[in-house]
């Protein structure tokens, strides 16, 4: 692994805390909806539809048309707007912290979860790869998957790209239980305005970006300097 697949790792194993900080948090603070994705929450609309829930249904409406603009906004984005997505991500998470935390009483629970329903999805098309591995940053189910068949292929073939590959699922697993983990172990004690520890893991993710992007400016640096010498010579 060399130093630059090292870092982007390290990135992707700071953002998944993000993401299961959102996830905890939302889990734990507003009645078990996952604002990370929508499976559940589609299952829910079809379940309000049956029993005639208008009021449910038109929430839930609401909570699925954000989070497709979440995805429609990283497209436009792509195309117009001439910064890293990643930095859009950063700047999307912090305001999505800090509109909950002003506003910490919305009293339905997909209102209150707007917020996170709008930046979940834009944080999964920016942090969509870590070196050779495409994985999610935002829920578990496929790093599951990878990190369980990886495992398995392992220990039967002794196949040294597996045992790494599991490495990276499963730290990837760890990362974001933890963020998950210390949402709910902070709302247990904080409530609803535990969502201001949030910044703490989004810190890490920018320092961790940074430090990305420093390697590569001084590689690049380095680089020159070295074929300048070799034209020299």
């Amino acid at each position: 692994m060399d130093r630059e697949e090292k870092r982007e790792m390290q990135l992707h194993f700071a953002v998944s805390a993000v993401g299961g900080f959102f996830g905890g948090y939302a889990i734990f603070n507003h009645c078990d909806i996952l604002g990370n994705s929508q499976t559940a929450n589609i299952i829910h609309l079809f379940g309000k539809i049956f029993t005639g829930d208008l009021s449910g249904i038109a929430f839930m409406v609401a909570a699925l048309v954000t989070y497709i603009s979440g995805n429609v906004f990283c497209v436009a984005a792509k195309k117009f707007i001439k910064i890293d997505l990643r930095v859009i991500s950063f700047l999307f998470d912090a305001a999505a912290i800090t509109a909950i935390g002003v506003l910490p009483r919305v009293s339905n629970d997909y209102l209150a979860l707007l917020p996170i329903l709008f930046v979940a999805p834009i944080q999964w098309n920016a942090f969509q790869k870590a070196g050779e591995y495409t994985s999610s940053t935002i829920f578990s189910t496929n790093n599951l998957r990878q990190a369980s068949m990886a495992s398995a292929g392992y220990f039967i073939d002794k196949d040294k790209k597996q045992l790494k590959k599991a490495k990276f699922f499963w730290t990837t697993l760890l990362s974001f239980n933890t963020g998950a983990g210390a949402a709910c172990v902070l709302s247990g004690f904080f409530g609803v305005d535990s969502v201001w520890f949030g910044f703490v893991p989004l810190a890490v993710s920018v320092l961790a970006y940074f430090r990305l992007l420093g390697m590569r400016y001084f590689e690049v640096r380095r680089r020159a300097l070295k074929l300048k010498i070799m034209h020299v010579w």
